[in-house]
């Protein structure tokens, strides 16, 4: 065993060791009842280190336990702006810890901290006339103090150049943090009103304030645009791609060479096509079938071969390592690879060849699958579909119908065999939250003009069960063969999760026995039967709120959520990185090759390079689609909108209209009353009035603020119109 395996052993170890206060040679007795032999120097070493991490506290008599054996708790500090905060806890589902003014010893936001708990307080309402600087909560919210910082937050900030007075002065997008003093060496080219990245040099005492330095200038900080690029640069997403790549992509022809297709299989001739959106771009997935003579179906998954031209370790495989992903949002796309691969050579254009991988998957009548055959091929996709094309088609519109009558017939067997699949998947198990999305409107500016629901027809949901397929096919191959990968992986959720989950379930009248939670189809039932209500919509983000994030492994664990044993991302090479391993390990496959140590670590690091670039993606699309949707938002101040409460929280309450835009009601807006927040029931209640908000409740609310560049959409309950429901 390494000795950086070992200390990882050691360390889980003495965690489970000190559930009480012990002394290093109880610790040492404890792990020699379980085999583990250890040195006292060694054990004393390993406690260091978890005290110095938090994790473990010592006391004067060299007794080491975990800090709530001592009426302490680790967590994220979360500042309010208001001198007051919270301590998101780390453990388990604690509830938010109350830090007076005065009590953090200087943490900032996003601090990981170690804090006392006190004993609770009588009563924690907000109320008028109640002592200032004090959150609403439910009676007996607990309170605390900082003991000590365990780690700082990030030192790079993004934020504004302010003057106060003649000093310039540096404040952060939340309002959370402390002015930062930007002196005139470390502004570089900034100016007042500018937005900024710093980096801070000091973060201040009782005697001087914090000081940092200008390292990146995005622009005026009354522009949406400069707001955007900000948060891109904070997640770390680069637009331009390094000069090696572009000359690389530069030099792959612009057409599919005779040379390029020896050795594929020719499916040129056959009755293949794409279904995308209405302004997709590039298209890196196409589809046929057939029936057999024994009278099951032979699908046709055929996605552009992007490995033939994106080699290991050239620059094009550099950069698109590094992005991992492509991003999107509004009408924006930040492409993994150069737009003369993804829109150009790699992109399955209807009428022109080009390389391809093609699955073939043998369907019985009921969606069961019999076999499977790969090959890499040289394909002429027929016809570039739409999705809202289809849709129409298999709704039965004669005029559309009439107007591809070649395809018309194949398009219903599809549907049929999607539907087929869907079904086979949903009796194993399968989750299907059915989360509507938001879809952002730009005009020829860009400027953000609408937002309305992603509406989600038979055809999306053919394609989705095609890809689906086909990625458990590719799976279960490459599995089998023993050959490393990168998978696609959803554990199962935490139980403890699944039981917060339902006792909000309970509140809807849905009872979910402690059985039930480890029943996917008892859990699909419950989402099933709020689909029906529209005050139950809030049901499926609270239970996508108690599964598990899902991400890439280079171990084949499984996908709860799909009820897959086997599980991977092959259909989108183009914009997902993963998709792009994978092919390379079907090539080697198909070529007779076994796996191998550099293989295996390769996948383990693109794994984790992969989820990383994934999450920084996701949260990055949210962040600037925010901006967007307060910029559309922002003309409509004033007015008032109908919603449904889908979130609340002991500082307001969430609330989202029927266009899926969301803002807050801030609980310091509701001045008829004070309210106590129950976070298990998820309520507020006035006091006086008898006022109770609670999730999926129907609402009335008026528009006060709209940010563009902060994302910020704040809403006031409509008086005497709280409820519309």
């Amino acid at each position: 065993m390494s000795a950086e395996k070992k200390d990882t052993v050691l360390r889980d170890l003495i965690i489970q060791a000190t559930q009480t206060i012990c002394t290093p040679d109880e610790i040492i007795r404890t792990l020699d009842r379980h085999g583990i032999h250890a040195k006292h120097s060694e054990i004393v070493r390993v406690l260091a280190q978890l005290v110095d991490e938090g994790y473990l506290m010592r006391a004067r008599s060299n007794r080491y336990g975990r800090p709530e054996v001592f009426g302490c708790t680790t967590g994220t500090f979360c500042a309010t702006g208001r001198g007051y905060a919270f301590v998101r806890p780390e453990s388990g589902n604690a509830p938010d810890v109350f830090i007076p003014p005065h009590r953090d010893q200087g943490a900032w936001h996003g601090d990981r901290v170690l804090i006392r708990i006190h004993a609770e307080t009588p009563q924690n309402g907000r109320a008028r006339g109640k002592q200032p600087g004090k959150p609403s909560g439910k009676a007996g919210h607990q309170e605390g103090e900082v003991l000590r910082i365990l780690n700082q937050s990030r030192e790079d900030l993004i934020g504004c150049i302010v003057m106060r007075g003649k000093m310039a002065t540096f404040r952060d997008d939340s309002g959370k943090l402390p002015e930062i003093v930007i002196s005139k060496k470390n502004i570089g080219e900034a100016h007042p009103g500018d937005r900024v990245a710093i980096k801070v040099l000091f973060r201040g005492n009782e005697k001087y304030l914090p000081q940092g330095v200008v390292t990146k200038i995005f622009g005026s900080g009354l522009t949406r645009d400069a707001a955007a690029e900000a948060i891109l640069y904070e997640h770390g997403i680069t637009v331009p791609f390094s000069p090696e790549a572009i000359q690389q992509a530069d030099a792959i022809p612009l057409f599919v060479q005779e040379k390029d297709w020896a050795g594929r299989l020719d499916l040129r001739s056959q009755k293949l096509f794409t279904i995308d959106g209405d302004s997709a771009k590039d298209f890196d997935d196409a589809v046929s079938l057939e029936t057999l003579p024994n009278g099951h179906y032979r699908l046709g998954v055929h996605i552009a071969d992007v490995s033939y031209y994106v080699t290991e370790g050239s620059p094009l495989d550099q950069d698109a390592y590094r992005r991992g992903t492509s991003v999107y949002y509004a009408d924006k796309v930040i492409p993994m690879l150069p737009l003369t691969l993804s829109n150009g050579i790699c992109s399955l254009n209807p009428g022109v060849n080009r390389l391809a991988f093609s699955v073939f998957i043998e369907l019985g009548k009921d969606g069961s699958r019999y076999s499977v055959d790969f090959h890499r091929s040289v394909i002429c996709s027929y016809a570039r579909l739409t999705y809202n094309q289809v849709n129409r088609m298999l709704a039965g519109d004669w005029k559309e119908r009439n107007l591809r009558p070649d395809l018309a017939p194949i398009l219903d067997e599809m549907n049929e065999v999607a539907r087929q699949l869907h079904a086979a998947r949903m009796r194993r198990g399968a989750l299907e939250l059915n989360i509507p999305e938001a879809v952002i409107l730009c005009d020829r500016d860009g400027k953000a003009c609408g937002v309305e629901k992603r509406s989600r027809g038979d055809a999306e949901s053919l394609i989705e069960e095609f890809m689906l397929v086909a990625n458990e096919a590719v799976a279960e191959a490459l599995y089998r063969h023993q050959m490393p990968t990168v998978y696609r992986v959803h554990e199962d959720p935490d139980p403890e999760k699944l039981r917060v989950f339902a006792s909000q379930a309970r509140l809807f009248g849905y009872r979910l026995r402690e059985k039930d939670l480890n029943d996917t189809h008892q859990l699909q039932n419950v989402l099933d039967h709020a689909a029906a209500d529209p005050e139950q919509q809030a049901l499926p983000t609270l239970l996508l709120r108690s599964l598990a994030r899902a991400r890439y492994a280079p171990e084949c664990a499984g996908h709860y959520g799909l009820a897959a044993k086997y599980y991977l991302h092959f259909t989108s090479p183009i914009r997902r990185y993963p998709d792009l391993v994978v092919h390379r390990m079907l090539t080697r496959m198909l070529a007779g090759e076994q796996g191998s140590r550099e293989l295996t670590e390769f996948c383990e690091q693109a794994s984790l390079q992969s989820t990383d670039r994934e999450q920084a993606a996701a949260e990055a699309e949210r962040d600037i689609e925010k901006l967007y949707m307060a910029e559309y938002m922002s003309g409509y101040i004033g007015h008032s909108f109908d919603g449904y409460i889908s979130s609340i929280t002991s500082f307001g309450v969430y609330v989202q209209l029927d266009n899926m835009v969301e803002g807050m009601v801030r609980l310091d807006t509701m001045h008829n009353d004070w309210f106590e927040f129950d976070p298990d029931r998820m309520t507020l209640f006035g006091k006086h009035t008898g006022q109770n908000y609670h999730l999926g409740m129907r609402v009335n609310v008026t528009l006060v603020n709209a940010s563009s560049t902060s994302g910020l959409i704040d809403f006031i309950f409509t008086p005497d119109e709280h409820s519309v429901g």
